[in-house]
């Protein structure tokens, strides 16, 4: 049976169910290309495009993928972000300058200049002997001072040679620990960090004795020590510039020791209160309780822990 049949027309549209044919007005035909030409103008979508994308896929069973992809597309690039994310701030950290461990010269250099001032101010304002020895050609006297250094033995008492200048030496090594980044988180025991920052502080210690004794503002040149003799011994001897640096570290040894095993492992451990362990570190550390000192702290600070 043979169905052929004409729907009314409607103007200039008509569809004709036997060739399923539609004709489009021309006036229709003009407005649907310039309402397709709209995503164009927006998204720069050419007409090429536009029949790529609505060309239709064909995938066979053979190629047809196992899994839903477009499920997994969200999380995976979810979690490509967070990855990227880690990477980015993972490259950052290592591309950031690491804060280097520097020693901090100025501050050194007055702490030590400090201390200096007050030993000279004490031989001054409480020894006769040097103020009596200020006057006379400067130069000539202190040139002739150092030129009598000889032998071991400066006259001086055991306690002043054996006792104070080591006391002295520690001082002046912990001031360059104070003042070293590296040198004041070290702390007492067999670390190669430790030991070399404590050698550091010998050289230290070293250069500023030899400056005390011999320099432009020590002993042989204010007071002219070395210019006359003590008894049989001259007074500008050897055993200060020898002890003072090696006694000096040695003590600093011993009160990063003390420091560690006594006050730290011991008192600090047992709960004491903060007032005997405010006068136990004082007292039990003199050079580094006058260093704190030097450097506007309180005798008792630590650099480690807490000062209370």
């Amino acid at each position: 049976m043979k169905v052929s049949q004409q729907l009314p027309r409607y103007g200039d549209f008509s569809i004709s169910l036997d060739s399923m044919k539609i004709r489009i007005p021309s006036s229709f035909r003009i407005f649907l290309r310039l309402f397709l030409f709209i995503p164009v103008l927006l998204f720069g979508f050419d007409h090429n495009q536009a029949q790529e994308i609505a060309r239709p896929v064909t995938i066979s069973k053979a190629n047809r993928p196992a899994f839903n992809f477009g499920e997994l597309e969200q999380p995976a690039r979810k979690e490509n972000v967070e990855a990227d994310a880690e990477g980015t701030k993972s490259t950052k950290k290592s591309f950031q300058p690491e804060e280097k461990e520097k020693f901090h010269w100025k501050p050194a250099l007055v702490q030590s200049g400090v201390f200096l001032g007050f030993q000279h101010g004490y031989r001054v304002l409480l020894q006769k002997g040097t103020r009596q020895q200020l006057a006379g050609p400067f130069f000539r006297d202190w040139a002739q001072s150092v030129k009598n250094l000889r032998g071991w033995r400066d006259g001086n008492r055991f306690f002043i040679n054996y006792i104070g200048h080591p006391l002295q030496g520690g001082l002046t090594g912990r001031i360059f620990v104070n003042n070293s980044d590296r040198a004041k988180r070290s702390e007492f025991g067999k670390s190669k960090k430790y030991w070399e920052s404590r050698l550091k502080a010998m050289v230290w210690s070293a250069v500023w004795s030899a400056q005390f004794e011999l320099g432009p503002i020590s002993e042989a040149n204010i007071g002219n020590v070395g210019l006359h003799p003590r008894g049989k011994y001259s007074s500008m001897a050897y055993v200060d510039l020898v002890v003072t640096p090696i006694g000096g570290t040695g003590v600093l040894i011993a009160e990063d020791a003390i420091d560690k095993y006594i006050l730290k492992k011991w008192l600090e451990r047992r709960g004491n209160n903060k007032i005997k362990i405010k006068i136990l570190r004082t007292i039990l550390t003199p050079t580094t309780s006058i260093g704190n000192l030097l450097r506007g702290k309180v005798p008792w600070t630590r650099d480690n822990r807490s000062s209370y």
